[in-house]
């Protein structure tokens, strides 16, 4: 795997600027990841600071999604994968035997690539957390915990006169708010977004942008693209992952303007 590694032209060792100043909330140190016998991410070693957004960037197949669902655990229950090195979550240990993978996800919570809202109300899509974990005494405090959701999305003023209707009727990016407000609904500290916009049409993907950066006022945000124009305008720190290694890490407008490694520069000019 080492020789395979040199002859891509990467090092283990990921070129990197400083990153932004900050309090890291997540540490990744020589994290890898497998499947099987395959290994797919290798020697990962960064920090994901809080209320700031991380995006982890790359071609398809580098390794950038099964980063991001290793930090809350959601490929667990993927037949053969397992976890190297350590990811620490305020300190703590992850993939400690004692840490419950569920209440993990409470406060790491994650928004898929295609909105996936249940086949159910509006507003019974964002309850269903707090109904689930208990966050709510009695039908007022749900209430604000939806309207408040929903606000932090800001898809409020669009759906508070139908909040019984069915969040199937809603366009593909209302959905994907939706499902933005769902995940805040559980009052999580840290939000993994997976290619959120890449189903949308530029207007709504506009607004999951913005969306983001508001949202890091209260929260960290990790995000993975394949859209280097959306990590330069939202990103406060980039990875550039390539065939499974670290290539380079720092901040958004250093790494796409003045790349420290010649694989970054040729990604960042189309020629990866």
């Amino acid at each position: 795997m080492e020789n395979q590694s040199k002859s891509a032209g990467v090092q283990h060792e990921a070129e990197e600027t400083p990153p932004a100043s900050g309090e890291p909330i997540i540490e990744l140190t020589d994290m890898g990841a497998f499947y099987g016998a395959v290994e797919v991410l290798r020697h990962i070693t960064l920090s994901i600071l809080r209320n700031k957004i991380t995006v982890f960037m790359g071609p398809s197949g580098c390794g950038k999604s099964t980063l991001l669902r290793s930090i809350n655990r959601m490929n667990d229950d993927v037949r053969g994968f397992r976890v190297g090195g350590r990811i620490t979550l305020d300190g703590q240990d992850v993939y400690a035997p004692e840490v419950d993978p569920i209440l993990l996800r409470t406060r790491v919570g994650m928004v898929f690539q295609r909105p996936n809202p249940f086949p159910v109300s509006i507003y019974d899509n964002v309850a269903f957390g707090p109904r689930i974990h208990k966050l709510a005494k009695g039908r007022a405090q749900l209430d604000d915990i939806v309207r408040e959701s929903l606000q932090k999305a800001t898809l409020w003023d669009e759906v508070k006169d139908r909040l019984g209707k069915s969040a199937i009727d809603l366009s593909g990016g209302q959905q994907q708010r939706l499902c933005i407000a769902r995940a805040l609904a559980i009052k999580p500290e840290v939000i993994l977004m997976d290619e959120p916009a890449s189903a949308l049409d530029p207007g709504s993907t506009s607004k999951v942008e913005e969306l983001m950066v508001e949202l890091k006022e209260n929260y960290t945000v990790v995000l993975v693209t394949h859209n280097m124009q959306q990590a330069a305008r939202v990103g406060t720190n980039v990875a550039f992952l390539y065939k499974g290694d670290l290539v380079e890490f720092g901040p958004a407008a250093d790494v796409f303007e003045n790349p420290k490694s010649p694989l970054t520069e040729r990604y960042i000019k189309g020629m990866l």
